[in-house]
């Protein structure tokens, strides 16, 4: 009986091989008192960057400018059931989900650096999920979170004198910086500001 036992879990550990989970930390936390910032008038600028720390996005607006920060974080879950390890290399079934939670803080300041208004939203949410069954050997991700992950705006900036020229002259527009005003991470390309872009 304990052979049996052995043998039927060493084929259900050998079975369900496929199984991952991934975790995303993008940008820095933000801290408590971050959603209090939205509220408050009169800070100057050097008061802010000194509590928050570097923004993440950057715009210019009339009379002043906005500031933006993020964080998020990602857990990405696959289970994946296949018989190849048994040498049935023709079935495999895969569930993925994904989740997020994330926080964002806009802050407006005027041309002196005063600190006008602001805004904080917080929130953890389902980015979706997926199912797969694959009769034949195959790769098909269940759960897409490429847009989310994709690397730090900061990440970018020195690359952006490097870009094709048709990128370089919409650079005014970009969400990250310029002067095409901020646009969360997640949102889609064909909306906003992006939806202006040449590629």
């Amino acid at each position: 009986m304990a052979r049996l036992v052995r043998g039927l879990l060493l084929t259900l550990m050998c079975a369900l091989g496929g199984c991952t989970q991934w975790h995303y930390n993008l940008g820095e936390t933000l801290p408590g008192a971050a959603a209090s910032l939205a509220t408050e008038t009169g800070l100057d600028s050097r008061e802010v960057l000194a509590r928050l720390g570097p923004p993440l996005r950057v715009s210019a607006i009339p009379g002043g400018y906005v500031l933006g920060w993020e964080s998020w974080q990602v857990t990405e879950n696959v289970f994946g059931f296949s018989l190849g390890a048994l040498g049935v290399d023709f079935l495999s079934i895969d569930v993925g989900r994904a989740d997020t939670r994330n926080e964002a803080l806009l802050l407006t300041f005027a041309s002196d650096h005063r600190l006008t208004g602001g805004s904080w939203h917080g929130r953890e949410d389902s980015v979706g999920g997926g199912r797969s069954v694959q009769p034949l050997v195959g790769l098909v991700p269940v759960v897409d979170v490429d847009d989310i992950t994709e690397r730090l705006p900061q990440h970018n900036w020195g690359r952006a004198a490097l870009e094709p020229l048709p990128i370089g002259l919409n650079r005014a527009q970009r969400p990250d910086m310029g002067q095409g005003g901020v646009a969360q991470r997640a949102t889609p390309t064909g909306t906003g500001q992006q939806a202006l872009e040449l590629r």
